[in-house]
């Protein structure tokens, strides 16, 4: 029985000549028009039947009206199907909000399925334009290629391809951990032993702050510009520049937390890791008033989709087992006593029975016994680690004495057990 398979994506740098350069565009904008007869057409065809219509009457009617490979045609299709599906689907839980494909596009992404695909004699990989027009990419894969894209990001084309990677067996035996997903510290890890990882996103914060007072800056400066001025523009590629440069190093440093994590956990023995889920932790704190215009701004930043994404499939690369459980009262709940506390800052003490010990490492551990009866452990010990940003030469880690890692040994919970 062949093994199930695990779509994985690379982002590869093309470098094209000017020459290239020009015809991957005009191909954009081919693409982008096949797109908008592709939202007209559903309109359209709503408007008269209250129906959607399906994806090959979609196809029938777009054959031979563009200039693209008609894999290109029906990778078009199935985007805006699949994004339709999505959409229904979100607004079904009175997400209403969300708008189905409505915006009309002047460049886009050109798609390619596998018949649009070939290798030459050199084994680099060759893109159908269209009938007898071919884009050399210069890439060697290394294994087959599942589908591709060009990509125009940052002023540079990029070429992003999906390859299949066999799946791992997923472990059955060892012990658990819990992940607290946070903004101060992105992942805070405990096991059922009491041993845990806390990784600082200090400088995550940092750049997110960094980006506010920039954005907000540039967004007074521009306001007094008349839109389409010289200026305004100037304004309008600095925004662009500063998001782009932060989404960059945001990305990156989300990935070496991740991969801590991840790495840490595999060291371990960990067969199956319980992520907190904290979705809606933001939700109508803004009417209800229950923070700051600060805080809430931080926790409204606070990218924990990204990074739960991020810890489930590089937790399945490894034969890691996940699930998400809810994280409530996960940070109030004493673990030895079960009284509510209220902390402020990052150590956690009960106003009961004086238990102590991280915050965050805590919570961790209280997200296991969201999903198993799980016995308090002697002793809670934690290491600390910064997430470093390749871009900087030095850094000092917060939270951590001194470089590197340091251990923080908090409390005995054993001594605790007697005074319940």
């Amino acid at each position: 029985m062949e093994k199930d398979q695990m779509i994985k994506t690379q982002h590869i740098r093309l470098r094209p000549s000017k020459k290239e350069c020009n015809l991957l565009r005009e191909y954009q904008k081919e693409t982008a028009q096949c797109w908008n007869a592709i939202i007209t057409m559903a309109k359209e065809y709503y408007d008269q039947t209250r129906k959607w219509i399906s994806k090959s009457d979609l196809q029938k009617q777009l054959k031979g009206k563009f200039k693209l490979h008609s894999q290109t045609i029906q990778a078009l299709t199935d985007k805006f199907v699949a994004n339709r599906q999505a959409t229904a689907k979100l607004r079904r839980l009175e997400l209403r909000k969300i708008k189905y494909p409505y915006r009309k596009k002047k460049y886009m992404t050109i798609p390619f399925k596998q018949q649009a695909i070939r290798t030459n004699d050199n084994g680099e990989l060759i893109l159908s334009l269209s009938k007898g027009i071919f884009f050399n990419t210069g890439y060697i894969p290394d294994r087959k290629i599942h589908t591709a894209e060009i990509l125009f990001r940052n002023g540079r084309y990029t070429l992003a391809v999906t390859t299949e990677y066999p799946e791992p067996e997923l472990k059955v035996y060892g012990i658990k951990a819990g992940i607290d997903i946070g903004e101060i510290h992105p992942v805070a890890l405990c096991d059922e032993d009491g041993d845990g990882l806390i990784i600082s996103g200090r400088e995550i914060r940092a750049i997110k702050q960094w980006r506010n007072k920039s954005l907000a800056a540039l967004s007074k400066k521009i306001s007094y510009c008349q839109k389409g001025s010289r200026q305004w523009r100037k304004y309008k590629r600095a925004i662009s520049k500063l998001i782009s440069k932060t989404e960059n190093q945001l990305r990156d440093l989300y990935h070496k937390v991740t991969r801590k994590a991840i790495s840490w956990a595999h060291a371990k023995g960990i067969c199956e890791l319980i992520i907190g889920n904290p979705t809606g932790v933001g939700k109508n704190s803004r009417r209800k008033r229950k923070l700051s215009r600060k805080s809430a701004q931080k926790i409204s930043q606070m990218e924990h989709g990204r990074i739960k994404q991020y810890l489930r499939y590089k937790a399945k690369e490894l034969g890691i087992n996940t699930c998400l459980v809810s994280e409530r009262d996960t940070s109030q709940d004493c673990p030895v006593c079960g009284h509510k506390n209220r902390c402020n800052g990052r150590i956690y003490t009960c106003s009961r029975c004086g238990f102590t010990t991280h915050r965050d490492g805590k919570a961790a551990f209280m997200v296991i016994r969201k999903k198993y009866d799980v016995p308090l452990p002697e002793q809670f010990q934690f290491e600390h680690v910064q997430a470093e940003s390749k871009y900087r030469k030095s850094s000092k880690g917060a939270c951590v004495v001194g470089a590197g890692v340091t251990q923080s040994s908090l409390v005995i919970a054993g001594s605790l057990l007697g005074t319940i």
